[in-house]
């Protein structure tokens, strides 16, 4: 029984994995709203019910991907040591950056199609949380609103910087500007740290 559920899982896994394949490789010629499920189904060689079992719809695939995308970072941030982070945002940056380059064809492709406005403040917005669940940095910021506030604005620059690095807006590669950025965060950051 328990080898049974195991092998459905996995299927379901596999199905679920082939039909986002398929919404991506549909990304490349179709506009996003004009994917449909037949066409989707159709690429990933499965059936309507299949599809069904799954998803309600087209658009669901797509949030299906951003939320992975969300998952994979938070995954690779969580692993992070929180102490320190203040003083050299540098770990998070890199942490960041290296998944943005690693999937910047990916990226860039439901930037473009989609926009991926979710992706982005959802990545901007596990950066913030990460940085504020650090009990080590409460304890060096009397004003915790005003950390908020510094964080937002340095963090929404750099992923506005990101943005811009996946339109292709900025030809320098995001890992050869790590160091300025950290340096410039941990700087600003500094500034509402408190005083003994």
């Amino acid at each position: 029984m328990e080898t049974t559920v195991k092998k459905r899982n996995r299927n379901a896994i596999r199905s679920v994995n082939m039909l986002m394949d398929a919404y991506i490789k549909l990304l490349m010629y179709v506009p996003a709203e004009k994917i449909t499920v037949t066409a989707i189904v159709n690429e990933a060689g499965l059936n309507r019910s299949t599809f069904y079992a799954h998803f309600g719809c087209p658009n669901d695939v797509y949030r299906k991907l951003e939320t992975r995308l969300v998952e994979e970072l938070l995954e690779r941030i969580n692993g992070l040591s929180l102490e320190g982070l203040i003083q050299n945002p540098k770990p998070m940056l890199e942490t960041v950056t290296r998944l943005i380059e690693e999937r910047r064809d990916y990226v860039k492709l439901m930037f473009e199609k989609h926009k991926a406005e979710h992706w982005m403040e959802s990545l901007k917005e596990a950066v913030i949380d990460k940085f504020m669940s650090d009990k080590y940095t409460a304890q060096l910021y009397a004003d915790r609103e005003m950390l908020m506030v510094n964080l937002r604005f340095f963090v929404g620059g750099y992923i506005s910087l990101c943005r811009d690095y996946i339109s292709n807006k900025i030809e320098k590669p995001l890992s050869e500007m790590t160091d300025t950025l950290a340096t410039t965060i941990a700087v600003g950051l500094a500034a509402g740290i408190r005083k003994n």
